[in-house]
């Protein structure tokens, strides 16, 4: 089935950011949900060739432009978009899925694969994470899954699918008019903290490719850690970069007297009252917890780090900061220019952690079936940095970390997240 449709959308502000961190990582982003049973793949085709009706961001080419670049709709086979395949090793297919790279040039910008195995649906998605963050994916899933059971069970055309605004100014939309009037005077970024401390990743660049590893944190480890932040008044992002610190410190030796710092994603719709109004887009920033001491034990590091991020969220703006100044960086000059003078003042964190949250088990099932396994990714970062990503699902805790590397790096990874591990039930213990 070809669809066929003409026209062109803007490039938003952050599609236009990622799209500059091209030099720094390839783009993507990787999901991954299981389902104990075999999903209908010809209804799951219709449901997505509603979605990319609506959502025309992921059927489109990036018309690149050093004055105005913008997004082409084009036309599309559905069998391009969802892969459908009975591998005989999984994971090898999966690892194959997840290490392409979707070019701008091409018609689509996500693509999906149905893995059936014995009798478990694996759903993968790779897309350009131009279109999308972790928080808008949240949103199309749950909007997906409602179409699909719809669907199956009414044949009911799936409707659910948004086609609001993806503009970044969206955020300032349901703040009062004198917070909106403050928010976009916020000309000045939160600088980056200098810190010297870098992953210990191999030094070569040979043989690099896309390295994935992630660990799975059980539930009864994970709800006792996030007993101990209650009482702690930490949150499981404080656990996440307190137990990041404590590894890493692990690997390259930080002093418990020594200073670190981390950054952390901030998701903007915080500020957004009625997430279903807006497109499938980005809207992320970043804070830094920086620690003057990284502390003796994980506890400590923990407290230090609950301490710093508490005063962070006092800013009634939190993660607003700079937006004005990338909006008039880009809206002032041509966009070659503009790309130029931000790439020059722009750091890619080397430490960073980004907390995608709880999945809501029931919003993301599928005719009643909720989701068994995920797994989460981000874009292959360039090395040093390494961003580790979380999220969890029925209180399991899944982490990952994603890079070009080589299979040294993939042995430094698995070292770091049995640390990440030890820590993590180092502190669930009383």
């Amino acid at each position: 089935m070809t669809t066929r449709h003409k026209g062109k959308l803007p490039l938003e502000m952050y599609d236009k950011v990622n799209y500059m961190c091209r030099n720094y990582m390839d783009r993507m982003a990787r999901f991954e949900l299981d389902y104990p049973f075999k999903i209908d793949p010809e209804a799951f085709k219709v449901v997505t060739a509603r979605f990319l009706e609506k959502a025309l961001v992921f059927r489109s080419i990036l018309a690149k432009s050093p004055i105005t670049p913008f997004w082409r709709v084009s036309d599309y086979n559905i069998d391009d978009a969802v892969i459908v395949s009975q591998p005989e090793d999984l994971n090898a297919a999966r690892e194959e899925f997840f290490s392409q790279e979707i070019p701008t040039s091409s018609n689509l910008q996500i693509k999906i694969a149905l893995f059936f195995h014995k009798e478990t649906t694996c759903v993968c998605f790779i897309w350009n994470h131009m279109c999308m963050d972790g928080g808008g994916f949240k949103s199309f899933w749950s909007d997906f899954c409602g179409s699909y059971t719809d669907y199956i069970n009414n044949a009911a055309a799936p409707v659910r699918f948004s086609d609001g605004s993806r503009a970044f100014s969206e955020v300032y939309s349901d703040l009062s008019k004198e917070n909106k009037a403050r928010a976009k005077k916020l000309f000045a970024a939160c600088v980056s903290p200098k810190d010297k401390h870098r992953f210990p990743f191999s030094k070569g660049k040979e043989n690099c490719g896309v390295v994935m590893v992630s660990k799975e944190i059980a539930d009864e480890i994970f709800i006792a850690a996030r007993n101990v932040c209650k009482k702690e008044s930490a949150t499981v992002n404080d656990l996440l970069i307190a137990s990041y610190i404590d590894a890493l410190g692990k690997l390259i030796d930080i002093k418990e007297d020594e200073a670190v710092s981390i950054a952390y994603a901030v998701d903007l719709r915080r500020y957004i009252k009625d997430t279903s109004r807006i497109g499938y887009t980005n809207h992320v920033s970043f804070a830094h917890c920086s620690l003057s001491q990284k502390g003796g034990t994980i506890i400590e590091t923990l407290r230090r780090v609950a301490s710093i991020n508490a005063k962070t969220k006092q800013d009634p703006f939190m993660g607003l900061h700079g937006l004005p100044l990338l909006n008039f960086g880009y809206k002032s000059m041509i966009y070659a220019q503009a790309e130029l003078v931000i790439k020059a003042f722009y750091k890619n964190p080397p430490l960073a952690v980004s907390n995608v949250g709880a999945l809501d088990a029931a919003a993301f099932s599928l005719c009643g079936n909720e989701p068994c396994g995920v797994f989460v990714a981000g874009a292959a970062k360039n090395k040093p940095c390494a961003m580790m990503t979380a999220l969890t699902l029925k209180d399991n805790l899944f982490l990952s970390i994603c890079v070009r590397g080589n299979e040294e790096d993939r042995k430094i990874l698995e070292k770091f997240f049995d640390e990440i591990e030890k820590s993590i039930i180092a502190l669930s213990k009383p």
